[in-house]
């Protein structure tokens, strides 16, 4: 028998936005609820993130509605069969009710982000013209008082996992006023969150990490917390929320479990895999283990965060013209203006003689590409880092990184032909309006947005591989969270959301916002679940 030293109705592990989502809902619907986070600051990859929802069905839209059917049948179309139909139907037709409760009960504000693409739009029931990327609009964090700087934040520079300047305004997530001190992005859409669970007088605590969850014979009836010196175990009447995040800073899960390379996290160094550990010693089923929310990645020479090296996704530099990802063969393997998750798949790839023959790889971009938008935030006239690998031909530039020059000439004689004819028929990049989007926004169409000829000297190559915002492997749940055992049964008294559970669009990611929009609405349906006993009307 545990000697409790304490006792609450649900305990919540993890304060991101799936964490704090499942916390605020069970609040208000009348539990009490404590909050355990590991990390010293709040917010998890949330706080980091551009603060996305994708909700593919709401009405918000000025369009007019969009539907439920259009949504899944856009997720059917590329989840190669592996997304749970009963989960993503679950998330389609909840998603604008949580938008609705979160809103009602927090400060925080969403609006949608007019005109952002889904990531696959030209896919039956996708949206070229966007609707269904909302973002959290911007935060006085005045609001917050003594919480204001203890919200996780990456250092003040030109990355911050590419929400840059430029990067903000083509997610829309600036500040127009310059009055308050205001936060926009995943900043903001924590700060709101925080601020509802601080008025319902549910306060988090923080450097306090779950080490395991406490069961007998009926289910998980508690969990011991580890705060600095100090550990004891809380007892939860009702249940235990794993809120926790991935396993992506694990190097043994990550080599276990994911189906190919991953070279480096965008996310903070705390997803170390607690909440799958803790469900696996209690049974769980697991699922969608070999996936992740893949990212290409770019690692500047000594850079790190928490003592561990720092990995930044890349996005303008590889979308913009004069620029493309080849091979240490020199040449092309993907469409470098697609959306991120789906360029694992060519990193992927496995040549029985080569192995990975597209890892590693490197953005190849000329002087003409730096002189007009500068690169990883070196400025045009800046001065220029050895590890761009300057060369004043092709030759020195495999000198210098290992591309097979000859490759390269012919790959970039192919390309400058097919950019004058504004069309790649080799990956088709340029054919998507997603494509452009992230492009040259002053270019006349969507090809020339991304397209451009790569052709004055001197080039330049830097090292791009494939790495993850997250991982979505996880305890298999039911549609309200509850986690299941491998006899199929649920769990009493476990739930589990975000990135601590099994993916339930599977391989599909609909758009931006793809994480973070199902981690709200399964943390909304188990913090409900978990309070009432009963689903989400």
């Amino acid at each position: 028998m545990t000697d409790w030293d304490h006792e609450v109705d649900v305990v919540v592990l993890g304060s991101g936005g799936a964490g704090l989502t499942a916390a605020l809902t069970a609040a208000v619907n009348g539990a009490t609820v404590e909050v355990y986070e590991k990390a010293a600051t709040v917010g998890g990859t949330t706080a980091v993130s551009g603060g996305i929802v994708w909700i593919p069905a709401h009405t918000r839209s000025a369009d007019g509605e969009l539907t439920a059917e259009d949504a899944m049948a856009y997720l059917r179309a590329q989840s190669l069969g592996f997304m749970d139909d009963e989960l993503v139907e679950t998330f389609v037709s909840t998603g604008a009710a949580m938008l609705d409760f979160v809103e009602d009960h927090s400060e925080l504000v969403f609006e949608v982000a007019t005109g952002f693409p889904d990531y696959k739009p030209e896919l039956p029931g996708g949206k070229p013209g966007g609707g269904r990327s909302l973002n959290a609009k911007p935060f006085d964090l005045s609001r917050l008082q003594e919480w204001r700087d203890r919200i996780t934040s990456f250092p003040a520079d030109f990355s911050n996992v590419g929400i840059d300047a430029e990067t903000r305004a083509r997610i829309h997530a600036s500040v127009d006023s310059d009055s308050g001190d205001y936060c926009v992005a995943g900043t903001a859409l924590i700060a709101g969150l925080l601020r509802g669970l601080l008025d319902l007088g549910v306060v988090p605590h923080t450097g306090a990490r779950a080490t395991e969850l406490v069961a007998d014979p009926l289910g998980v009836t508690g969990v011991r917390i580890g705060e600095g010196e100090k550990d004891f175990a809380v007892r939860a009447r009702r249940a235990v929320i794993l809120g926790t995040g991935g396993f992506e800073w694990d190097r043994r899960l990550v080599d276990a479990y994911l189906r190919g390379p991953m070279r480096g996290a965008v996310s903070p160094p705390t997803n170390t895999g607690d909440g799958l550990r803790m469900a696996m010693a209690q049974g769980a089923d697991l699922a969608n283990m070999g996936e992740a929310w893949w990212v290409p990645i770019v690692q500047i020479p000594g850079d790190t965060f928490g003592g561990q090296p720092r990995s930044r996704s890349v996005r303008l530099e590889r979308t913009r013209p004069r620029s493309i990802i080849v091979n240490r063969a020199g040449n092309r393997f993907l469409n470098e203006a697609g959306e991120y998750n789906s360029m694992a798949g060519p990193f992927h790839f496995l040549d029985p003689k080569l192995g990975y023959a597209n890892d590693p790889a490197w953005i190849v971009f000329d002087s003409l590409h730096l002189k007009h938008y500068g690169f990883l935030g070196v400025d045009p006239d800046g001065p220029i880092p050895d590890w761009f690998c300057q060369s004043a031909d092709l030759d020195e530039l495999g000198e210098k990184t290992g591309i097979d020059p000859g490759g390269l000439a012919a790959t970039l004689a192919a390309w400058n032909g097919n950019v004058a004819e504004e069309h790649d028929p080799d990956f088709g990049r340029g054919a998507s309006a997603y494509d452009g989007y992230w492009g040259d926004p002053s270019a006349p169409t969507t090809a020339a947005q991304t397209l451009g000829p790569i052709d004055t000297a001197p080039y330049f190559a830097v090292p791009v591989s494939v790495g993850a915002m997250g991982t979505k492997g996880g305890p298999r749940t039911d549609r309200d969270g509850r986690v299941l055992h491998v006899s199929g049964t649920a769990i009493t008294g476990l739930f589990a959301v975000g990135n601590a559970m099994a993916g339930a669009t599977g391989k599909a990611y609909g758009g931006a916002g793809g994480t973070l929009g199902p981690a709200m609405v399964f943390g909304y349906r188990a913090g409900y679940t978990a309070a009432t006993g009963k689903s989400v009307p």
